[in-house]
């Protein structure tokens, strides 16, 4: 990787800001937290010398659970340049989120004990499922098969 880890997410989380997102971010040694939230929804995205991480929970809403989608690099010593491979693709992956949730592209759907997300990703679509007990998550290469038998609504922030 060319440049500073983070540095993708960085300009991502400003454009997050400037659509009106309520964006705050934490400096301290060598680690910046970024945290956002909404009326139904958290988002902390870490950036450190040691790994990446990005935690999105959708608030439990009536009959609806929780849903935490996390994405990080804690599996892998990211300092070391052998694993950078990883790091990179971990930023491009939180990156791809972190814009579908800018652009309006992150879907949601509220069901009887289950909550599910959708959102594009590497030119696939990806559907996070919290069930009653568990959260599943799938790849697609059409939206239409990630969204099938649920209906869908652009996530409101």
């Amino acid at each position: 990787m060319g440049q500073m880890m983070g540095s993708e997410i960085d300009l991502v989380m400003a454009r997050l800001g400037e659509r009106g997102f309520d964006v705050n971010v934490e400096a301290e040694d060598e680690l910046r937290t970024y945290r956002v939230s909404g009326s139904s929804f958290l988002l902390r995205v870490g950036i450190g010398v040691k790994g990446i991480l990005l935690d999105f929970v959708v608030d439990r809403d009536g009959e609806s659970p929780e849903l935490r989608h996390s994405i990080d690099t804690d599996l892998y010593d990211v300092s070391d340049p052998r694993q950078r491979w990883f790091a990179d693709e971990i930023e491009r992956d939180i990156t791809s989120f972190l814009d579908a949730l800018r652009s309006g592209s992150l879907k949601l759907s509220r069901g009887r004990n289950k909550t599910t997300i959708v959102f594009p990703n590497a030119g696939k679509y990806v559907r996070v499922e919290r069930g009653r007990m568990f959260t599943s998550r799938r790849e697609y290469e059409r939206a239409v098969d990630a969204e099938a038998d649920d209906q869908f609504q652009p996530f409101d922030a």
